[in-house]
């Protein structure tokens, strides 16, 4: 599939190593298999924000695809922060970093890729992720639950196909 807006990325950015995915607007996925690169989550944002960058370019490469044929990218993080990608000014098991504190990880990748950026807690996306899996072409119309063990434990709420 080629044109503007072709692809989406999707950047899972965790304690020690980013993961991603690129999806075509057909819903298949470009890369088939897990690939990591260092996240350093710990040095902060001002290290950590050009390696999500650096996933974001490795992504596009192993799917052999046009940066400029990219719609947006999803990302998801974990711990505590809020819908739209501020972590909380408490920091986090993964984000002690005190320049993480408050910080909008959204905003910062969308300018750092000159991309729209969606944000999602990285147990709502797999839990999310889980239910259309299981449920298919039906998950628009079932609801579920999800326990997702990682660093620490999270989950998430599916109803009607949505996550809550």
């Amino acid at each position: 599939m080629s044109g503007s807006g072709s692809y989406v990325v999707g950047l899972d950015n965790g304690g020690t190593a980013n993961k991603f995915t690129v999806m075509d607007r057909g819903g298949h996925f470009l890369i088939d298999r897990l690939v990591e690169l260092p996240s350093r989550v710990t040095e902060g944002p001002a290290v950590a924000i050009p390696a999500l960058r650096e996933a974001f370019e490795a992504a596009v490469e192993l799917a052999g695809i046009d940066r400029r044929d990219v719609l947006g990218v999803g990302l998801d993080t974990p711990g505590p922060a809020t819908a739209d990608g501020v972590i909380s000014s408490r920091g986090g098991t993964n984000f002690a970093h005190e320049d993480w504190k408050g910080f909008d990880v959204r905003t910062a990748l969308e300018h750092e890729l000159g991309l729209p950026v969606v944000y999602n807690n990285d147990a709502n996306a797999a839990a999310l992720h889980a239910h259309h899996e299981h449920f298919g072409a039906i998950g628009g119309a079932r609801s579920s639950v999800s326990a997702v063990v990682g660093t620490g434990l999270g989950g998430g709420v599916v109803v009607d196909g949505r996550i809550v």
